[in-house]
């Protein structure tokens, strides 16, 4: 059993808090498995279907099983609903949610079988701040008509996925590896167009645990979670949206010969609040942020890319276009950003459009 590597971070890695991966300072790190527009979170892990005998009848447990690998893996992220929060509560205290993001991904091996998910939640847009990091056990169970889950807590919480850090020391983990404590389970069933998951209190392997509330629900594009002392009332759900990655190339102009402008970064962000800071030439430090939102002027849903100056908080630009396009951009001459959704195919066509730099 390989222990979880230390992880060292220097506080200029932070600087892009929201970035969905590596700069392009680091070439060889792999691509995201964002899908291409128009196709759900496809994974490259082997369905359930695809891993058993051709001619098996399944049952209504295992059924759900395999929908619900194929919608949940992805990003989340509830910076919509601050938003809504500030409307709402504009001087309450009480009622506001923190930011919140959260990563799942689908992995197998033959500890944890077809059904394992790990799941790796931070907050207040920090990378490090990780507020809850297990993995679920997805085990159909004819009697409750739904999904038995395991829950497994890591015991010392690390940032392995918001960092882009190796994860194979949490692909290979047992059950009953010294780095896990087995929480409450979970009883998850089909609710609607999606599932709705409750913790089981009698089935509590940690003492410590049995006071804690925590639910969530997943639809093919949303993950609400709700984690509450059963002694107390009133809170509310997390409402996180799924993310997409975009990769970005931002372009300076050349002040000398040669070609009208050079790129200085290339950078991944998500569609659901990303975020990435950096300097402009002649010193100024600015933020390039995406998001999908609500329009209230038109009334629909919008995807905008905006650069705010981090000085005075202006927004210096801001362009936009239909939610689910795959790529938006903008050159009002003194900078020029090119985004599109993450793909080996799109990587590539980017390089080539500045070959050398």
């Amino acid at each position: 059993m390989k222990p979880i590597k230390k992880i060292t971070i220097t506080l200029i890695s932070l600087m892009g808090f929201f970035v969905c991966t590596a700069q392009g300072s680091k070439p060889d790190k792999p691509l995201s498995s964002s899908p291409e527009m128009g196709k759900t979170s496809a994974t490259k892990n082997k369905r359930l279907k695809s891993v058993v005998q051709p001619d098996k009848t399944f049952s209504y447990p295992e059924r759900e099983l395999d929908y619900l690998l194929h919608i949940w893996e992805g990003e989340y992220d509830n910076v919509e609903q601050l938003d809504f929060d500030k409307i709402q509560n504009k001087k309450a205290q009480t009622g506001k949610h923190n930011r919140m993001h959260v990563s799942v991904k689908q992995f197998q091996n033959s500890n944890f079988g077809v059904g394992a998910v790990y799941v790796e939640e931070y907050q207040d847009n920090n990378p490090l701040n990780i507020t809850r990091q297990c993995i679920y056990q997805l085990l159909p169970d004819d009697d409750i008509k739904g999904l038995k889950v395991k829950v497994y807590h890591l015991k010392t919480k690390k940032p392995i996925l918001s960092i882009g850090e190796n994860f194979d020391a949490i692909s290979n983990l047992k059950p009953d590896s010294k780095w896990l404590v087995e929480g409450c389970s979970l009883a998850l069933k089909r609710k609607g167009n999606g599932f709705f998951a409750k913790t089981n209190h009698n089935e509590c392997q940690n003492k410590e645990l049995e006071h804690l509330d925590y639910q969530f629900e997943i639809t093919e594009n949303t993950f609400n979670v709700l984690e509450s002392d059963s002694n107390k009332a009133g809170k509310t759900p997390f409402m996180l949206e799924k993310a997409r990655c975009f990769s970005c190339m931002i372009d300076f102009p050349n002040e000398t010969n040669g070609r009208p402008t050079i790129t200085k970064h290339y950078v991944d962000i998500y569609d659901q609040g990303g975020e990435f800071l950096f300097d402009y030439p002649d010193g100024r430090n600015m933020l390039l942020g995406m998001r999908n939102t609500w329009s209230f002027g038109m009334h629909r849903e919008t995807f905008v890319i905006y650069i705010i100056d981090k000085a005075t908080h202006k927004t210096l630009i801001y362009s936009w276009g239909n939610p689910g396009a795959d790529r938006i951009g903008f050159n009002p001459g003194w900078i020029r950003v090119q985004c599109d959704l993450k793909t080996p195919r799109n990587i590539k066509l980017q390089k080539e459009l500045r070959p050398g730099s």
